[in-house]
């Protein structure tokens, strides 16, 4: 099995709500923010560098309070990744635990991968996530924040 190594990314505000994104394609798929890990850099600077990417929030506003095991979650048959060209047969991720600090953060608009972000419970995420990612999703929210989410 080839899985590619990604970070993504639970990130909390002040009234701990995390941020969903609404992917562009498909429309009304949400998820968190989450990407590869390149060769040459650690899966904390990967983390840091997609948010920045796929939302807009600068590092300097962001705390890492922590992070989950690494979790896998296979491709399905009926999802085209158009950069994955068959290469990867899932993703195996680390979770990270984020917390916006600080004034003056900007949220994107939209951007290439999201046209839409909300602020949202985590019990809410799990009704939106497409569902071969949800296992992966509840094992990380279980160990991130002590809680049982379900499975």
């Amino acid at each position: 099995m080839n899985l590619r190594q990604n970070a993504a990314a639970v990130i909390e505000n002040s009234q701990g709500l995390i941020l969903a994104c609404e992917r562009r394609k498909p429309r009304g798929a949400w998820q968190l923010p989450q990407g590869g890990i390149d060769e040459s850099e650690s899966a904390e600077d990967a983390v840091l560098r997609e948010i920045w990417e796929e939302t807009g929030i600068e590092k300097e506003f962001l705390t890492i309070l922590g992070h989950s095991s690494k979790v896998h979650y296979l491709f399905p048959h009926t999802v085209s990744w158009e950069s994955n060209k068959g290469k990867y047969d899932g993703q195996e991720q680390i979770y990270f635990h984020l917390k916006i600090v600080g004034s003056g953060w900007k949220l994107a608009d939209e951007t290439e991968e999201f046209v839409a972000f909300e602020w949202i419970t985590k019990k809410e995420m799990l009704k939106r996530i497409v569902p071969f990612k949800k296992e992966c999703y509840i094992k990380a929210f279980n160990e991130l924040f002590g809680e049982d989410y379900g499975n």
